[in-house]
């Protein structure tokens, strides 16, 4: 069985996790719209398609599908995963399946008043947040949110955008309305949960992480942190959100709540640490792509086990290197 993992970028652990487990049962192809993107030369094989937002993005990429019998494609991009959640049925024709939520779910996710609204509605706790200025000056007016607040893209990644705002003349300045929110800031610990859905939408895996540095919006070092409490609220949210295959979610525990702050429907950044205390999500996609039933595994695992990164360095010569 082969697989394809799209906007491979530098995560050449994930495909390294993929082949492991396929060996001679299958290949793992990488794809990026760049052929500078090192985890690429993991992979069996490789291929230069256009970014996501050329009108042939699409189309490349079914025709690489049947052209090299792929069984299941996974993005590492919330840029990609609306437009592939758009597209779900077209590859199912041919047997191949997308693992990516459904579009309504990628919406939620991707627009964070949405994701605001979202947890609004379902009576999850959650930070004040805005799109209109008027209702911010209100708040800060009545003295209900006070500064510093942030500004945050409303479809954003990977923090960039984030601003941190201290006044009312800088808010003026900067606030673009239907472009960004407004969120009340909260001070707290910073944790991580990676969460795995199987086919019925229904959460079978959790691991929780807090966040012991950040570095351009990415966890740094992390430490497993095994809180049931934790635990029971992703299992309850992302029941609710009938999230698809694997998802990252960040989370700010102020006192004893938690508060989302980002749901992420792909790997996250902080993945490898699950994966080393058990996780193991690529087995459980492959699992997806060949129809099982993947039961619950809330397995206990250990506390206080870190994760630090470090750069890898990777040199090719590109005299030898084709652009697929």
């Amino acid at each position: 069985m082969n697989i394809l993992i799209t906007s491979a970028g530098t995560r050449g652990y994930l495909i390294r996790y993929f082949k492991k487990i396929l060996r001679e049962n299958g290949k793992i192809f990488a794809a990026d719209c760049s052929k500078y993107a090192p985890a690429l030369y993991d992979a069996d094989n490789y291929f230069i398609i256009p970014a996501v937002s050329n009108e042939n993005y699409i189309n490349e990429l079914y025709k690489i599908c049947l052209k090299n019998k792929v069984k299941g494609v996974i993005s590492l991009n919330d840029v990609e995963l609306p437009v592939l959640a758009q597209h779900k049925s077209k590859f199912m024709d041919k047997d191949i399946k997308l693992v990516v939520s459904d579009p309504e779910t990628i919406d939620v996710c991707s627009d964070k008043y949405k994701t605001f609204k979202f947890l609004k509605e379902n009576k999850f706790p959650f930070a004040k947040t805005f799109i209109a200025l008027n209702e911010v000056l209100m708040e800060i007016k009545s003295k209900t949110i006070k500064f510093p607040l942030l500004m945050k893209p409303r479809k954003g990644s990977a923090s960039i955008g984030i601003k941190k705002v201290f006044n009312i003349a800088e808010l003026r300045d900067k606030f673009e309305e239907k472009k960004f929110i407004i969120q009340e800031f909260l001070q707290g610990d910073d944790y991580g949960v990676d969460v795995f859905c199987n086919s019925d939408l229904v959460p079978i895996s959790i691991f929780a992480k807090r966040k012991m540095r950040i570095v351009a919006g990415e966890a740094d070092k992390e430490v497993t942190v095994y809180d049931d409490k934790m635990i029971d609220y992703i299992k309850n949210m992302t029941g609710k959100l009938k999230l698809y295959g694997p998802g990252d979610i960040d989370l700010i525990k102020r006192g004893n709540k938690y508060f989302i702050s980002d749901i992420n429907p792909r790997f996250g950044g902080g993945y490898p640490l699950a994966h080393t205390v058990g996780a193991d999500f690529p087995k459980k996609i492959i699992g997806l792509i060949k129809g099982k039933v993947l039961e619950a595994d809330f397995r206990r695992y250990p506390d206080n086990i870190v994760m630090m990164k470090q750069y890898e360095i990777v040199i090719k010569n590109f005299n030898n290197i084709s652009e697929k």
